[in-house]
C-alpha cells in the first residue's frame, strides 16, 4: 500500500544565482516530470531564504594583508573555500564590498558544527577576533589606534 501524499524538502546552496536558477528549474522538472510519469501530481515550492555569500576580491586581499601581518601566514587559510555557507551577510554583500571571514575558532580536535548542540565556543579566542577586527579598521582609515 502506498500513501496519498508524500513530502520532500531540503536545502540548495550555490555560488550565483544564474545556478540556483538553473537548479530551481531542474528540480521542478524531474519532480514534475517524474510524478506525471507516474499518473501523479507534483507540487514544487522551492523558497529562496539568502543569496549566495561572494566577497569581493579587494576586501578579501585586505583581510589576508591584515590578518596575516598580525598572526602569521600560517594562521591565515583559505584550503576549506568555497563554503556554501548560508549566511545573512550575503545581504551586505549584494549591497556593499566586504569580506565574509572566519577566525578559525575550533578547538584541535573538535569537529562539532557551530549550530549544534555540542558546538562549545571557544572563548580564548575572543580578544585575536577584537584585535583583527581592530586592526581591519585601523589599516581601512590609515590610523594608529592600536
Amino acid at each position: 500500500m502506498f500513501p496519498d501524499d508524500a513530502f520532500m524538502q531540503g536545502t540548495i546552496r550555490v555560488y550565483n544565482q544564474k545556478t540556483m536558477d538553473l537548479v530551481k528549474a531542474k528540480i521542478r522538472l524531474i519532480a514534475e516530470s517524474t510524478a506525471e510519469a507516474n499518473g501523479c501530481r507534483a507540487e514544487v515550492d522551492i523558497t529562496e531564504l539568502y543569496p549566495a555569500t561572494v566577497n569581493h576580491k579587494t576586501e578579501v586581499a585586505h583581510v589576508i594583508r591584515v590578518a596575516t601581518k598580525y598572526f602569521g601566514a600560517d594562521k591565515v587559510k583559505g584550503d576549506e573555500l568555497p563554503l556554501t555557507a548560508s549566511e545573512d551577510f550575503s545581504f551586505f554583500l549584494e549591497k556593499k564590498p566586504g569580506c565574509f571571514y572566519m577566525l578559525g575558532i575550533q578547538r584541535p580536535g573538535e569537529r562539532y558544527s557551530l549550530h549544534t548542540s555540542h558546538y562549545n565556543y571557544n572563548d580564548s579566542l575572543i580578544g585575536s577576533g577584537g584585535l583583527l577586527f581592530v586592526a581591519l579598521v585601523q589599516d581601512r582609515l590609515n590610523a594608529s589606534i592600536l
